[in-house]
């Protein structure tokens, strides 16, 4: 076992066989309150997970690459998400959350420090309210396309089916969160999965296989492995991997000093459970190494140590 130096969090040794260039694509950084304030919107606080923890939890998955995400404590102040990214350097890239009036000089410094993409947090929006998630769809289109940014959403699968349209007829490729929020324990045949499978199958969407523990009830996470079998068989070219570090919004309520800790997980179980459910070394390498590296736009040596 290893041990995360600033988390705590005990990892198991990996055994998979981790390719050079594996990029974890779903990641967040927690800087200090006085340095970064957080969005007094936000819905939890967090403790610190600052970048020299994130190093830490690359080099444990000897992972080179990762894409940071701006979590929602910050809002659309992506100075902790840009800061972190500058100091890991061309290993690193970043999905911002920008405002829908922010001036396109602004965005284009956002592309000039790593930025590849938008974040849309449509989980909480009604599916009746479809006419108002599409206006903040096609805004964040017309905010993404000009830059070659992509738009990644984290939302559930029946706002997907309901979209379905709308993403077959986008201009550029979605990324959808964490398996589309689907239900593992409601397997394959759970509405809205099928079409998840068709928009990837025809390469309009990317799916993050992504934290199971969000999807999964289950303590193996076994029920997780039909969802991976069929997206893959669906289109391997449109599959990513993230950890979800550190892992935020552990337990129900709010403790007494406000802080909301983080959830203990294994990332060395974690990706070797994952290498175990695709049971195929170059399917993995493509979800790794090769789709973050075309998505995100890494080159052949971004991150990697000569």
């Amino acid at each position: 076992m290893t041990r995360d130096p600033v988390l705590g969090v005990a990892h198991s040794e990996i055994v998979s066989n981790v390719p050079r260039g594996a990029c974890d694509c779903h990641v967040h950084v927690f800087g200090g309150d006085a340095e970064f304030p957080m969005w007094q919107g936000r819905s939890y606080t967090p403790p610190p997970a600052p970048v020299n923890a994130l190093a830490s939890h690359q080099g444990a998955l000897r992972f080179e690459r990762v894409v940071i995400v701006q979590p929602s404590i910050y809002g659309t102040d992506n100075r902790c998400t840009l800061d972190a990214v500058a100091k890991i350097g061309p290993g690193a890239r970043a999905i911002a959350v920008v405002d829908n009036e922010t001036p396109s000089r602004d965005l284009r410094d956002l592309a000039d420090r790593g930025v590849v993409g938008i974040r849309l947090n449509l989980a909480a929006a009604p599916a009746a309210d479809l006419e108002k998630i599409r206006k903040q769809l096609y805004r964040a289109i017309e905010i993404a396309e000009p830059l070659g940014w992509h738009v990644q959403i984290f939302t559930e699968l029946k706002i997907v089916a309901a979209l379905e349209k709308d993403f077959s007829q986008a201009p550029m490729p979605f990324v959808i969160d964490h398996f589309g929020r689907a239900n593992a324990g409601e397997g394959i045949e759970q509405p809205g999965f099928d079409v998840l499978l068709d928009l990837v199958g025809a390469g309009h969407v990317y799916v993050k296989l992504s934290a199971p523990y969000l999807v999964s009830s289950s303590p193996t996470q076994d029920d997780v492995k039909p969802l991976v079998r069929a997206l893959v068989r669906a289109n391997s070219s449109r599959l990513l991997w993230g950890s979800n570090w550190p892992h935020p919004g552990a337990g129900t309520g709010i403790p007494a000093d406000g802080i909301v800790p983080f959830r203990p997980i294994d990332d060395g179980a974690a990706i070797d459970n994952f290498a175990s459910q695709l049971n195929d070394q170059e399917v993995f390498r493509r979800i790794l190494v090769e789709n973050p590296a075309k998505l995100f736009g890494f080159s052949d040596t971004d991150g990697l140590v000569p």
